[in-house]
């Protein structure tokens, strides 16, 4: 099929139009002079994004907070900003046909409340910086969502299995399932990966173009420190991944699944890290039946960042380093690097009048020896009102030159033993340090009623979460399970054997740790419960496989079409109530606002990305009332 063929096919009022975006981080900083309205700055933007290009919705791909409980002043701005770019009178043409009971725990679509006016509807999940935590178990997205602004979706209330049920929109011709699964431990996800307690269902007829949002660790960061896509199931048409910072919005290809993930990136750089410096994007993905395409859009208002490692190696002969004033020819050579990145980031001014002037510098020098240090934040004061960052602006990395030794023939085992070393070795995060730290110290220095993996779930869940309740709630579990123990056995303890009877806790620390896990994730329970259902999630299982079960029936279909890019003209589209809940291959819809259509696509240099509706895929299948069957997704060898 030719592209003019294509294009003439395409009706613009079967078209979805989506405006994509993740990793928002409201309130990023919000307190520093200068860098403190970069995250409200580039947000407007997304949205102005959205209203120019009159798209029918937005997704979101979690992080829209920087913080699980925002400021009162975070909450303000970002609440004016939906009301003032998402409220209106702009008629809706989206049909919504899945039970809203199941899609959103504790409201409906908002775009259906008579008493809300949205002109254009806004779907995200929560992330790991604003997932729910605390008392009530309440995020900020929980509180948007009451308020009818944003529909919260994607919320998982059982850690001992996942039901994802999709929201089912259809606009003419075309119907998307829209899966959401907000962030959870990638440890813990593995885990009910691994145990096939991951359930989404599909809708039962043809034709759904099927797209989930996730916000997990895309790139591999250490054993279960990630999700890999094998895991997702074949199905899926396109994921929409959040939480990873560096743009890569253009779709890629998975090999082996044959879907599509678009990575959006974030609007704001929360790190001075190299991926942060790529260009910031949103794009518009546009869905015409089982064919899409996604058109980048480059933010204008971000403020500019440059990045560049020096390997001070390399310029030990020019610099004469193995003489003189060793640092301070350092420091005249960092000097002439920050002018030339200063000057590099004036090409990166768009000319927005929004757009924020200071630039970002990282310097990031690669030395040998200590000597060839310098004081970088007495450096960077000269550099004060010239770039938004002079205290962190120039940092050293301590490169390690290894003699190479003789070569040694090393059997299978001692290969294994070394990767596994170099994984460990990688690992940076808090709670992987905390975690090696109790599983390697001496034996007079071992917890005696708390764990190794319960310090590390006290760790992940102060520094990723800032829950400043975990640690007491964590010990004080751990001491009321502690004398439930001793209880039991009063009778026959004594000072001799008292060491032993702990000992004896600890052989059922698997229970414990999970029943802990329950208890901090279902604290909208009456605190204290000694017995809140367990869970599943064991620390010593690396796989990430999926256990095969038995099928009773596979779906698949396909579909072939070249890469081309679409041009599609809109215009006024024909009266449309807002749909029914009724079944996806209804017919009749419901009263409310009418609908116009919107504008066409404009032809772009992106290629059409046409994708496979669906791969062979293992099912296990069950009625449902609503025409849709409960699919089980369950991998095996043959998925690989």
């Amino acid at each position: 099929m030719s592209a003019g063929t294509q294009s003439s096919a395409i009706d613009p009022d079967d078209t979805m139009k989506i405006l994509i975006a993740s990793d928002v981080h409201l309130g990023y900083n919000e307190k520093d002079v200068i860098r403190g309205e970069d995250s409200f700055i580039a947000f407007e933007e997304v949205l102005q994004h959205a209203l120019e290009n009159d798209v029918d919705a937005v997704i979101l791909g979690g992080d829209l907070f920087h913080i699980a409980n925002p400021s009162t002043n975070t909450l303000n701005r970002c609440t004016r900003l939906l009301k003032t770019y998402m409220l209106g009178d702009k008629p809706i043409k989206l049909e919504f046909l899945s039970d809203q009971n199941e899609n959103f725990l504790e409201s409906t679509v908002n775009y259906e409340d008579p008493n809300m006016n949205i002109a254009i509807p806004v779907f995200s999940i929560h992330g790991n910086h604003d997932d729910p935590s605390g008392f009530g178990r309440i995020s900020s997205l929980d509180l948007l969502s009451t308020n009818g602004y944003v529909n919260y979706f994607g919320k998982w209330t059982d850690l001992t299995k996942i039901n994802i049920s999709p929201i089912l929109l259809k606009k003419g011709e075309t119907k998307l399932a829209l899966y959401g699964l907000s962030y959870i431990s990638d440890a813990r996800l593995a885990r009910l990966f691994n145990e096939a307690k991951v359930f989404l269902e599909k809708p039962e007829d043809a034709g759904w173009f099927n797209i989930m949002v996730l916000h997990q660790n895309r790139a591999d960061r250490g054993p279960k420190n990630y999700l890999p896509e094998k895991s997702l199931p074949g199905f899926l048409d396109l994921v929409i991944w959040g939480h990873e910072h560096d743009c890569r919005i253009i779709p890629e290809e998975n090999p082996a699944k044959k879907f599509y993930v678009s990575q959006p990136g974030s609007t704001v750089a929360t790190s001075l890290a190299e991926g942060e410096s790529i260009d910031k994007c949103c794009g518009i993905l546009s869905i015409h039946k089982s064919l899409f395409r996604l058109d980048p859009i480059k933010l204008q208002t971000v403020r500019p960042f440059v990045f560049e490692t020096v390997n001070l190696a390399e310029f030990a002969d020019e610099l004469q380093l193995d003489e003189g004033d060793v640092q301070q020819k350092v420091q005249n050579f960092a000097a002439e690097k920050v002018e030339e990145m200063i000057e590099r980031a004036k090409g990166k001014l768009t000319g927005n009048q929004k757009q924020p002037k200071l630039p970002l510098i990282r310097l990031r020098i690669e030395v040998t020896e200590v000597e060839q240090q310098f004081n970088a934040i007495r450096f960077g004061q000269g550099y004060s009102g010239r770039v938004a960052n002079p205290q962190d602006m120039v940092t050293f990395k301590r490169k390690i030159t290894r003699v190479k030794d003789e070569l040694k023939p090393l059997d299978k085992d001692a290969l294994n033993e070394a990767y596994q070393n170099q994984r460990e070795a990688t690992a940076k995060r808090a709670e992987e340090v905390v975690h090696r730290y109790f599983k390697e110290a001496d034996p007079d220095k071992q917890l005696e009623v708390l764990s190794a993996k319960s310090m590390t779930e006290l760790t992940r869940r102060m520094v990723d979460y800032e829950d400043d309740d975990a640690a007491e709630n964590i010990i004080k579990f751990y001491e009321r399970q502690a004398m439930a123990h001793l209880d039991a056995v009063a009778d026959a303890i004594n000072e001799d054997n008292i060491d032993e009877v702990l000992a004896g806790f600890h052989e059922k620390e698997k229970d414990t740790y999970n029943d802990m896990l329950k208890m901090l994730d279902s604290r909208s329970q009456k605190r204290g419960d000694p017995n809140p259902p367990r869970g599943s999630f064991d620390d010593d299982d690396d796989d990430f496989g999926l256990k095969t079960k038995s099928r009773n029936n596979s779906t698949s279909s396909s579909m072939a079409a070249p890469q081309a890019p679409t041009t599609t003209r809109g215009g006024r589209g024909s009266r449309g109530g807002r749909g029914s809940r009724a079944a996806a291959n209804s017919s009749t819809t419901g009263r409310g606002r009418g609908s116009r259509g919107g504008r066409g696509a404009s032809t772009s240099k992106i290629d059409s990305f046409l994708v496979s509706a669906a791969s062979p895929a293992k099912t296990s299948t069950r009625a449902s009332g609503r025409n849709i069957s409960k699919v089980v997704y369950i991998s095996d060898e043959d998925d690989d």
